[in-house]
């Protein structure tokens, strides 16, 4: 609840201060920031504190060549301070002993007006305001607890840029209340307990607790950096928000919000703006709405993060038109390594621009997608697992190039621009353009490398355009139901290299094109087979090509090595074991034996289509769809 002030000394306050000036520098990269002219002494030092200065400039210019995406100074990496110089604010009750220029009391407001270092210390009832103008104020948090129960607990009204240490070894904690009193009715700011209206620096190794009871815990409306520290916060809404920009070098986090996200960034305006970039850190994230939000782009280095949003995956008590998305970004996403588990009632990974991961390991449960793109998916290298979803990835094109990917998924597992089969899930379906039965090779599937395994009920891999598989392995349990199928495109299925198994049902089953470089048979049984059953083929020589166990019922499987070739006789059986080692059902090396023999089969072109005994599979069977597979 937002109050209005009727006391005249507030308002009488109000009207003697005005806005801070917003950054309007764009966003620059390590090796600009890294650039930037060092200031390696203080009037206020003597000699030797001179030489220390230019020994951390040192340490500091190599920090920052290590940083990759945030945007930093090199003194925001600067967590030094000299007491003797400092101005010290000791806080005790509703009352403060200051020693030293640029900082006064009021009203149990402490007012900081000129650039300099304060170190604050002991406990306080009421708030500290930053009011300096055009300077820099650094801000040493020594063993402080600050509470003010009708606004922020520090205000950062005017300054150039406020640095924020940690100091070593102490625990510091800022807390607002439930209710704001502000001088007239149209004012909004503060609004967190931690509330800044220009730039915010936070360095140090020591601990800060935020309680953020009215709105949001830490917010700069300009550009918000945080170098390192063990920072907790617990907010109505946002945890830490930074406006234009966020710039997390490292730390370690646990953030709890009722209502909002853990860590924002939404200048909508600006196109340079509403960024988040990552280059380490611990983050432990369960919050109302989405974890990780930014307006442009988010980009992350290497970072451990455990996020749940609501009430995780399994969440059935959420408001379907809000979000709930782990990392979410209106543009693109960038994840180069690290650690992640994502338990979310949305998706878990969402980018309305291009989503490419080049490496980490990633545990997903999603109410919905695991990872979606609106435009490009791109997954150079990783471990993923999608253990939960309502469809495991999604782009308008998924490009796979390396990797060991885990899908499991209650609709298709992988989509690429297909959409989802209908509005069953949660947050309804998903629209690429282009209607489900119009092929578009615009949008695409291609496997370059790495091990996919898709579990689905749905779709094992759907395209509304293309498939192309030119390496890698993709294994497939697809779907019991006759309405989908193993494999599903609109366009081509282009087999050109690598391994392929794909079981599911025969109702809508597909092969892939008789253009392909590489021989595939796609095989109906009698029967349905049970799950676990073992499928063995074996060439002329009686050497093993390949041994598959799917872990569900299948009456059709498609098979597709570098081993196979046209015109070549294959034995097919089934039952038996292999003393090889399994991976997700694919049998590697070993020895197989105690099988039945089904058939022999006969490849008669790049793509064959047959029946279990080795017979020519009948009209019914194919159903007439592209590749030999039916629709």
């Amino acid at each position: 609840m937002k109050r209005i002030a009727i006391k005249l000394s507030l308002i009488t306050g109000a009207l003697l201060l005005f806005a801070g000036c917003q950054k309007t520098d764009e966003n620059t990269s390590s090796n600009d920031a890294a650039s930037q002219t060092t200031q390696t002494s203080l009037s206020s030092q003597n000699s030797d504190q001179s030489e220390s200065s230019s020994e951390l400039t040192a340490v500091n210019t190599a920090t920052i060549s290590e940083t990759k995406y945030g945007s930093y100074d090199e003194e925001d990496f600067d967590d030094s301070y000299d007491e003797a110089s400092a101005t010290s604010i000791k806080l005790s009750g509703t009352t403060s002993e200051i020693s030293g220029s640029g900082a006064s009391e009021s009203g149990q407001v402490v007012t900081i007006s000129a650039a300099g270092t304060y170190i604050l210390s002991g406990n306080y009832e009421g708030q500290i305001k930053v009011a300096a103008g055009q300077g820099t104020v650094k801000l040493v948090l020594n063993g402080v607890t600050i509470t003010n129960s009708d606004s922020a607990a520090i205000y950062v009204e005017q300054a150039e840029k406020v640095i924020t240490t940690l100091a070593e070894g102490t625990e510091n904690t800022l807390t607002d209340g439930t209710d704001y009193v502000y001088a007239s009715a149209d004012e909004t700011d503060p609004n967190a307990a931690f509330f800044s209206k220009d730039d915010l620096t936070i360095n140090g190794s020591g601990k800060l607790t935020v309680n953020g009871n009215y709105n949001n815990g830490i917010q700069s409306k300009d550009d918000l950096v945080i170098i390192n520290g063990t920072i907790q916060v617990n907010a109505k809404n946002n945890g830490i928000k930074g406006k234009d920009s966020v710039s997390i070098a490292g730390g370690t986090f646990t953030i709890k919000t009722t209502e909002g996200d853990g860590i924002q960034s939404d200048n909508a305006t600006d196109t340079a703006k509403g960024w988040i970039g990552i280059d380490g850190g611990t983050f432990t994230l369960t919050t109302g709405t989405d974890g990780i939000q930014a307006e442009t782009s988010m980009s992350i280095a290497t970072a451990v993060m455990t996020i749940q949003t609501a009430q995780g995956s399994s969440d059935t008590a959420i408001d379907s038109t809000a979000s709930y998305k782990g990392l979410k970004s209106s543009g693109a996403i960038t994840i180069d390594d690290g650690s992640y588990e994502l338990n979310t009632a949305d998706d878990s990974i969402h980018g309305n621009g291009a989503v490419t991961i080049n490496g980490g390991e990633f545990t997903m449960n999603s109410g919905d997608d695991g990872i979606h793109a609106d435009t490009d998916l791109v997954i150079n290298n990783g471990k993923i697992t999608v253990a939960e979803s309502y469809e495991g990835l999604e782009g308008s094109t998924v490009t796979i190039n390396d990797g060991t990917i885990e899908v499991h998924a209650s609709d298709d597992g992988i989509n690429a621009a297909g959409g989802s089969d209908g509005e069953s899930g949660t947050f309804g379906g998903d629209n690429f353009g282009g209607g489900p039965e119009a092929a578009d090779s615009s949008k695409y599937l291609e496997i370059n490398g790495g091990t996919i395994y898709v579990e689905a009920e749905g779709d094992g891999v759907d395209s509304n355009g293309d498939i192309r598989m030119n390496g890698g392995s993709l294994l497939v349990n697809g779907p019991v139901n006759g309405g989908n199928g193993a494999l599903d495109y609109e366009g081509t299925f282009s087999m050109d290299g690598g391994t392929l198994v794909a079981s599911g049902s025969n109702g809508m089953a597909m092969g892939v094109s008789d253009s392909s470089a590489q021989a595939t048979v796609g095989i109906y049984f009698d029967s349905t087979q049970a799950a676990n059953t073992t499928i063995n083929l074996k060439d002329s020589s009686g050497k093993t090509l390949v041994t598959f166990q799917p872990t569900k019922e299948f009456q059709h499987l498609v098979v597709s090595t570098p081993e196979l070739t046209s015109g070549e006789a294959l034995t097919l059986s089934s039952g038996g074991t292999s003393s090889g080692t399994s991976l997700f059902g694919l049998y590697q090396d070993g020895t197989y034996e105690g099988g039945t023999d089904l058939g022999t089969l006969t490849l008669s072109g790049q793509m064959t289509s047959v029946s279990q005994d080795g017979s020519a599979a009948s009209g019914n069977q194919m159903g007439g769809g592209p590749g030999g597979g039916g629709r």
